[in-house]
């Protein structure tokens, strides 16, 4: 598919009046939609589609890990947090690359089908309904990015990761007020998914590989034939002039490597090709 080629990875989808539109805003667009929809349709038909431990067990209803972020009732915080997603979304998939923005999409959409599993089996009957958790995924996955980043509330201006905190001490509070520790447990759940995901794009957290921990035969280490030194090569003295990184070499090194293995120069060539391809596209 287009949308994922790699040498398109940091680009937007398309433009619209000389704006880039990125799969963020495709998001937000389709959260409103569903919001519309959902109106629409009413209650009584939306029971199938949400995800519950009696739906997706019972009734083996196996589409709803799916379907839940769909059903969206109308409420003005709801347009509030799809407007956030759209612009919070924006420059982690800018940073990500499109391809991972999408991951971490299906990594937090998917960890409450999973808690819900979970919890069910534990015996506590939960479930999801709406964007309001990917919404906040996202942007905790912006505040895990972009810590120091300044944000501003009418009369107040902070930074990103003090927002983040309070918001996250605020939600473990109620839950525990309530004591709805299924509530907390998926707050959890929510939170080291975006983090853990930012830090590995990052290369600060590596899973651990099942390759590494499968020991070799005594054999086999046995029979490996010893490595004879080999004769050093006499070093160049000439000093060559550096030669400055090109556009497709850069997004080679972010497929094999990632966006962390960039250096500041490399991502300066890469904005600066961006703003030239907006310009040309105005």
């Amino acid at each position: 598919m287009s949308w994922f080629r790699e040498s398109q990875d940091h680009l937007p989808l398309t433009w619209w009046k000389g704006h880039p539109i990125y799969l963020a805003a495709v998001l937000a667009l389709a959260g409103l939609a569903s919001m519309i929809v959902t109106a629409i349709i009413g209650m009584d038909a939306v029971g199938p589609l949400m995800l519950t431990y009696p739906n997706l067990v019972g009734n083996l209803f196996l589409w709803t890990p799916a379907t839940y972020v769909f059903i969206n009732f109308p409420d003005p915080w709801l347009v509030l947090g799809i407007f956030l997603l759209w612009r919070f979304g924006e420059p982690v998939e800018r940073h990500l690359g499109r391809r991972a923005f999408v991951r971490l999409v299906v990594a937090l959409v998917l960890v409450l089908p999973v808690m819900v599993l979970l919890l069910g089996l534990m015996g506590w009957n939960t479930g999801a309904a709406g964007i309001t958790h990917l919404q906040f995924g996202i942007f905790l996955a912006f505040a895990t990015l972009y810590p120091r980043a300044q944000i501003s509330l009418i009369i107040l201006t902070m930074e990103v990761w003090v927002l983040a905190a309070v918001l996250v001490g605020v939600y473990a509070l109620a839950a525990v007020a309530t004591r709805n520790w299924a509530s907390l447990l998926m707050l959890i759940a929510e939170l080291a998914v975006a983090y853990g995901f930012i830090r590995h794009e990052q290369g600060q957290l590596r899973w651990p590989s099942l390759s590494a921990l499968i020991p070799r035969p005594i054999e086999a280490q046995r029979q490996r034939p010893m490595a004879l030194p080999q004769p050093s090569k006499p070093k160049r003295t000439r000093r060559s002039e550096p030669k400055q990184p090109e556009v497709d070499d850069i997004l080679d090194k972010i497929s094999r490597e990632g966006m962390h293995s960039l250096t500041a120069e490399e991502r300066i060539i890469l904005d600066r090709a961006s703003r030239d391809l907006q310009k040309r596209k105005g």
